[in-house]
């Protein structure tokens, strides 16, 4: 490393670092090359409520780099107070108090950010009516115009910022970047990891033959907490629609249902949920020996697509119409499009229903959907953190 910097990372995050979080945040890698690792967490600091909530249930990961920090001024102090420059691994958004330490971080090192999440994304869908009771409601109307202009400044300041560097997947993740004060880093989504270390393993569990859903924890996911949003679907409704759905699409098909739940899922507290076998943390495996896939717009469908399954993508009637819902339904069809796909309206199936067409494969939409989506054509196939800490000690060596 050059003397101006010692190797040192440290991680800027908003949401508490669970086990999951630890090994998708490659700090082993960094270790393992010899770099001191530190994760700054600001939790508390920007969603304090969700913090009280989230300390109690013990999915906080024990590492001893773990830094919470609860006042803004201790954060900056530690920041500013830095012996030599570090590279800082920004997390952040871009609420008032990451616009304050996302400036002392520059000001003390180098700042990488990740662009491996981007998915389908269709314009939103504006109806008179649903404008019409947003104008004569007020107190509504101040909702969705303040959460309106939020996001909207979050996206000016994201458009306006260049970091360091800028950790890629597909193609899609590259547009808009100021190449004159970014420098690329091409690697691949989190979950491409996966699919290097486990496509050609055996599962230890007999899947095959199954029909996999893949849960995105609709109902209960903690961010809803976290950004305060309500929750897209009700227990009440989405539970025994899909349950009903899973169970007549797996007659026809002849297949065992499976459920690959959401890794930050807790259904065993949950009175209301599938009535199906519920598997945690073994989506890849499931998917992998799977016949069929079936979900909403779920990130492990990436999974599916690299490894050429048949996918059936799935809606009800709430998630179609609910104001809530609003923003999961247009997610869910634009992949539709993207991949070619219709999408099947779990109130709305009957024992004559042929899916036959749902499990025809377009290659060509796949194998575009991984160069957009998940991995550019010529980057390589080592692990992502392996990319980016070897980029990193070349430029700083």
């Amino acid at each position: 490393m050059s003397s101006k910097y010692q190797k040192q990372v440290i991680y800027l995050v908003e949401s508490p670092l669970t086990e999951r979080d630890f090994n998708r945040f490659g700090i082993l890698n960094w270790i393992n090359h010899g770099w001191n690792v530190e994760v700054f967490d600001l939790t508390s600091l920007n969603a304090p409520e969700f913090w009280e909530h989230i300390k109690k249930d013990n999915s906080i990961f024990n590492f001893e780099g773990l830094r919470i920090f609860h006042n803004i001024n201790e954060l900056l102090f530690e920041i500013s107070n830095l012996k030599n420059k570090v590279i800082f691994i920004d997390l952040l958004n871009f609420r008032n108090i990451n616009i304050k330490v996302r400036k002392a971080a520059r000001a003390n090192g180098i700042i990488v950010n990740l662009r491996l999440g981007n998915i389908p994304k269709g314009q939103t869908e504006i109806k008179f009516i649903e404008l019409f009771k947003v104008l004569i409601n007020p107190f509504f109307f101040f909702k969705k115009m303040n959460a309106f202009l939020k996001n909207k400044l979050y996206q000016t300041r994201a458009k306006k910022f260049n970091p360091d560097y800028l950790v890629v997947g597909g193609t899609k993740s590259m547009s808009g970047v100021d190449y004159r004060k970014t420098s690329i880093i091409k690697a691949h989504n989190f979950d491409y990891d996966y699919f290097i270390e486990k496509e050609n393993k055996k599962s230890k569990k007999n899947n095959h033959g199954s029909l996999v859903f893949l849960d995105e924890d609709a109902a209960f996911h903690l961010d809803y907490m976290r950004l305060k949003i309500k929750p897209f679907v009700t227990p009440d409704n989405y539970y025994p629609i899909i349950n009903n759905g899973l169970n007549k699409i797996a007659k026809l098909l002849n297949l065992k249902i499976k459920i690959a739940a959401h890794p930050r899922s807790n259904y065993e507290t949950k009175p209301i949920k599938f009535k199906f076998p519920i598997e945690k943390n073994n989506t890849f495996d499931l998917i992998r020996d799977a016949e069929v896939v079936m979900g909403h717009s779920s990130t492990a469908l990436q999974y599916a697509i690299l490894l050429k399954k048949p996918i059936i993508l799935v809606t009800t009637d709430e998630i179609q119409k609910a104001y809530y819902a609003k923003h999961w339904k247009q997610l869910i069809h634009s992949l539709a499009i993207t991949l070619g796909k219709k999408v099947i309206n779990l109130d709305h199936i009957s024992d004559q229903n042929n899916f036959q067409d749902c499990l025809k494969v377009d290659h060509k939409k796949y194998e575009l959907y991984v160069e957009n989506f998940i991995k550019s054509k010529g980057s390589s196939e080592k692990k992502l953190w392996d990319i980016v800490i070897e980029h990193m000690e070349k430029d700083f060596h």
